[in-house]
């Protein structure tokens, strides 16, 4: 664009001096009579006057390449979000006042780590083709335009009727849910499609508080289960409340506004506590607690989950030791582990140095990891795991059966325990399914001769069906909410105590 630019800044440049001189010399030399040519006058002119009309047309092909490069998108051939702002501009103005839009934010989630993945070329041509698709679905739109790097956008008629529109954004998804091939050579590639819709006037009366919106409905869109999330004022009031949170966390750990509860792991055969798992709690500014949920991405996306992370290890290597000194016996105590936080080279050493330094016997130690931790760079995350375990400590793969379940990814790992997933004992005495996978997810544990802790369990009816599949432990409201440290020593010395 920068070169676009520079190229018709010496081309009008060049114009206006190639123009300004003809007129000069031909005002100096025609009209005072000192022209002296063999030429005739009128060839001269002639002649000039095809020089400066062929310098007119290379400067009218300048510019509409200009405008080329500055409306539209040169991979899909798109209008961009500069031309898209500009006809929907129009698009509102013609409207007549009882008229609705609706604008549809298509947001290609995975874009970039393909880019990363396979370069930045097919990461073009899957865009390419994801055009293709989109304009093949939406003949009938007013418009349609890649807004940006990852993002379309299209604009379509809207009848009050959400549940349509719902519908063709649920088509859209569909159309997705196949691999893109690409000419490159690279395998079909999957694509994760979220959706942000925006209604005008109702969620804005300019274009770009309507197009703002629909951008800010795809932050819903990302956590939501179908990937479609319509506009609605809680979710800007969310991003807000995010970004003065994001703002806070950077001094959290200094003000000591993290704390840790205590959840305890209740063993099956003899109803006595074994563990228990240390979970990450934060009241900023000494208003209401925050749970993980609300704040944990965010530690993640800053990189501020390295040292909280750390924090948490050596704030549970402390408690636990503080319990001994008062007369308990030995727990095993859990501690989560980010995806972030093994991605890091020192991370093996950074917790062995933990645990020298706090003298606590790494057997007490166990380090929960979630599935999806799996599946990033496998072969470096088993090495970690394997030094880890190395070192004497115990290794639980949380949440397991949440999401995609991998037998390879948990044949390729050392792990002691597997810790099902609440999603899956919801229910479980009226759902069948749900019992016949909790059974398969035991019996797998026990082929892989690891131990199972069920969390999640709310009821009587959980704890006799979980006892007679013969699982090791069970975790939640039944025994025990998570509790404060205080809390936790009036627990240990109750009729749940120790084994």
């Amino acid at each position: 664009m920068k070169k676009d630019r520079l190229k018709l800044f010496k081309m009008t440049a060049a114009i206006l001096v190639i123009t300004g001189a003809v007129s000069f010399l031909i005002r100096f030399f025609v009209m005072e009579g000192h022209l002296k040519t063999e030429l005739p006058l009128s060839l001269s002119l002639v002649l000039i006057g095809i020089f400066v009309r062929y310098l007119a047309i290379e400067y009218d092909l300048m510019l509409k390449e200009y405008e080329k490069a500055a409306y539209f998108d040169s991979a899909t051939k798109l209008p961009n979000k500069n031309m898209l702002r500009k006809s929907l501009e129009q698009i509102l103005h013609n409207m007549e006042k009882s008229e609705k839009k609706a604008v549809l934010d298509i947001e290609i989630e995975n874009i970039w780590m393909i880019d990363d993945t396979y370069g930045h070329a097919v990461g073009e041509q899957v865009i390419i083709k994801s055009a293709a698709i989109l304009k093949d679905l939406f003949e009938d739109c007013l418009y349609i335009s890649r807004a940006g790097e990852r993002e379309f956008v299209v604009v379509l008629p809207y009848q009050e009727d959400k549940e349509r529109l719902k519908i063709r954004a649920e088509k859209i998804i569909d159309c997705f849910s196949e691999p893109i091939l690409t000419d490159t050579g690279v395998e079909a590639l999957f694509v994760n499609i979220n959706i942000g819709i925006a209604l005008y006037p109702e969620d804005g009366e300019d274009v770009e508080t309507i197009l703002g919106n629909a951008h800010l409905a795809i932050h819903k869109a990302n956590v939501a289960d179908n990937k479609i999330a319509f506009y609605t004022d809680k979710i800007k009031s969310h991003i807000t409340e995010t970004a003065l949170l994001t703002n806070k966390l950077f001094g959290s750990l200094q003000k000591g506004e993290f704390f840790l509860e205590f959840q305890p792991q209740i063993r099956c055969d003899t109803e006595k506590i074994a563990g228990v798992e240390a979970l990450l709690r934060l009241k900023p500014d000494g208003n209401k607690i925050v749970g993980p949920a609300g704040f944990v991405p965010i530690l993640e996306t800053t990189g501020l989950i390295y040292d909280v992370g750390k924090w948490v290890l050596e704030e549970s290597l402390r408690e636990h030791k503080r319990l001994v000194s008062k007369g308990f016996l030995p727990l095993r105590f859990s501690v989560n582990v980010s995806v972030i936080q093994l991605q890091r080279n020192d991370f093996v050493d950074v917790v062995a140095k933990i645990i020298k330094e706090s003298r606590v016997n790494p057997k007490y130690i166990e380090l929960e990891i979630t599935e999806t931790a799996l599946s990033e760079n496998l072969p470096d995350t088993a090495e970690k795991l394997l030094k880890l375990k190395e070192l004497g400590i115990g290794i639980a793969i949380d949440d397991f059966g949440k999401g995609y379940s991998s037998l390879y990814r948990l044949e390729s790992i050392p792990f002691d325990r597997i810790k099902i997933d609440k999603s899956i004992t919801d229910n479980i005495e009226p759902d069948r399914k749900k019992a016949t996978v909790s059974e398969m997810v035991v019996s797998l544990a026990k082929a892989f001769n690891a131990h199972t802790t069920i969390e999640g369990v709310e009821t009587e009816g959980q704890v006799d069906f979980f006892k007679k599949l013969e699982c090791d432990e069970i975790q939640g409201y039944y025994y025990s909410k998570p509790l404060p440290i205080d809390r936790l020593e009036e627990f240990l010395s109750s009729g749940l105590g120790q084994i």
